[in-house]
């Protein structure tokens, strides 16, 4: 074996965990190794990213156990909807209007200010004793995803704000309740052209237990085809107080949300992981120019260094903090995006401060 040979292999793993390796071995390797390193070292901590993203699911809303009897209000709704006849017009697997009667309805209308799609179209209560309570709204809206004012955001963040007083189907209203007076805010689906977004609240509260992603997918040619599928539960009849049977329904709507949430997934994953990775090669790029401008003191030892050495000396040192940060995010999902930013940064400043710094040379 090469002398040359030996001296980068040293270099390649004591630049680990030694900086004066890294610098040696961007001064005397050829460019190709550091580009390699680079390029594993910022992709290393993209893979739990990536995994966290297929792990995802369109009934994760819907998985925990605190749903708030969301099942039963699920096939109570589904049920009323299916004996009102509701039709839905759809074309190209989007969802264009529905029948109100005989009449088709397909646009967004605004009365005094208003738009109409604000009203549910269908609401479900639950009752003990003379108690009445708005536990569950069914909405449409052929409204565009992004359009300012006009927006599905706008809809929602307009249902979302609605508060209710507890034991009574009214709005608050600050001019006449007291401030200490129990408010809520009903579950909620929202159909509209590309798909449905859902929210579930804490029974008589305002506090979010669950939420759908970027809305799900329709994936179905009928709203009846739907309907059928959410309320056929194998052996077992239509019956809302049978508990086997709403359970039924609540797996037939994960099905649904999962196999809805598929595109949007696949869109999800590739958006995220080549933001990251893009953040992270730009980040490596930018600690290149970093090493490069921390030697331009004119008392500086290193100020031959140039900006291509710079880069390759950012990058000899990229392995490491890339390889915790894979650690890092699969034991910690939440860190998965945080934690190679912040470990080549320290191990950036280790390497300037012990090594390219004049008052600890010489």
């Amino acid at each position: 074996m090469k002398q040359t040979t030996k001296r980068t292999l040293r270099n390649l793993f004591g630049s680990i965990i030694k900086n004066d390796s890294a610098i040696e071995g961007a001064k005397t390797a050829p460019w190709w190794i550091a580009v390699i390193l680079f390029i594993v070292g910022t992709f290393l901590p993209i893979i739990p990213i990536m995994v966290n993203a297929s792990k995802t699911y369109g009934a994760s809303y819907i998985s925990g156990n605190q749903i708030n009897g969301y099942e039963q209000h699920i096939t109570s709704t589904a049920i009323a909807l299916q004996a009102d006849k509701y039709e839905f017009k759809l074309e190209d697997q989007k969802v264009l209007g529905y029948k109100d009667g005989d009449i088709m309805k397909n646009t967004w209308e605004e009365v005094n200010g208003v738009s109409k799609d604000e009203t549910p179209l269908y609401v479900y209560y639950t009752e003990v004793g003379e108690e009445k309570t708005r536990a569950f709204e069914f909405y449409y809206s052929d409204r565009p995803l992004n359009s300012g004012s006009k927006s599905i955001a706008k809809l929602r963040s307009v249902i979302e704000s609605r508060k209710y007083v507890v034991g009574e189907d009214r709005l608050y209203d600050k001019t006449v309740d007291d401030k200490k007076t129990q408010t809520f805010t009903p579950t909620y689906i929202l159909i509209h052209k590309e798909g449905f977004f859902s929210k579930i609240y804490k029974k008589d509260t305002t506090t979010v237990l669950a939420s759908t992603y970027d809305g799900l997918d329709w994936k179905h040619n009928t709203f009846d085809e739907l309907l059928k599928t959410l309320l056929t539960v194998e052996g077992v009849e239509q019956n809302v107080r049978d508990a086997n049977y709403v359970n039924g329904v609540l797996n037939n709507l994960k099905g649904i949300s999962n196999t809805s949430y598929l595109d949007q997934k696949l869109k999800n994953f590739w958006f995220t992981s080549g933001l990251y990775y893009g953040i992270y090669i730009a980040l490596g790029l930018f600690m290149g120019l970093m090493m490069w401008l921390l030697t331009r003191g004119k008392n500086n030892p290193n100020r031959n260094l140039t900006i291509w050495i710079g880069f390759k000396i950012s990058w000899w040192i990229d392995f490491t903090p890339g390889l915790l940060a894979m650690a890092v995010g699969f034991f910690w999902n939440q860190a998965a995006g945080l934690a190679y930013i912040v470990l080549i940064g320290i191990r950036t400043m280790w390497l300037s401060m012990r090594q390219l710094n004049p008052t600890t040379q010489g």
